[in-house]
Parts: structure tokens; sequence; C-alpha cells
């Protein structure tokens, strides 16, 4: 089964995805998926959301800085960056 929640951050011990970067917090983002009816058809989408945990130096969707601990859905082809890190991290779907 998969995981429905993957965290980001410095500490490598307890974070799934590492930022390396010194400017990005040991716990510093969670990506959640959730399950959404689709208002159209009924069917259970798997949707991905990104909440910021009150890092020190924030999290950023398309260049925009989120607010700390609300989850902000993401959609495909949506830019995350952490920090002052200047690396990006792309969201992709299962078909791209």
């Amino acid at each position: 089964s998969r995981q429905s929640a993957y965290l980001l951050g410095r500490n490598e011990d307890i974070a799934d995805i590492p930022l390396r970067h010194g400017s990005c917090s040991s716990q510093h983002a969670v990506i959640q998926f959730r399950a959404m009816p689709n208002p159209d058809t009924g069917k259970v989408l798997c949707m991905p959301y990104l909440m910021d945990l009150e890092s020190t130096n924030g999290s950023f969707i398309n260049q925009v800085q989120i607010d700390p601990a609300r989850y902000y859905q993401l959609k495909k082809g949506d830019v995350l960056k952490f920090g002052a890190s200047t690396r990006e991290f792309v969201l992709l779907t299962a078909n791209t």
C-alpha cells in the first residue's frame, strides 16, 4: 500500500523526502494525499495537498509563498520550492 503522506525536511532520520539545504527546517512540509469525490462522475480521486509545517523560511508553490499550517491543493505541473533552496520539485501525474 502507498503512504498517504510524505514528510519533507532536513532531518533525514524521519523525512521521506530529504531537503539538504541549510535554510530548510528539520520538518519543513508535508505532502498529503486525500480521497476526494469527483462531483461530476462520483468517482473518488486521490488528490495531493501541500502544507508548510510552520517552517522558518517557508514553502512556495509556483513562486508564491504559502501560509503555514494550511493545506493547498496541488495540480499537475506545479513547481514546489522550500526555504531559500534553488532546487525545484515539479508535480507529475501517473500519465506524465
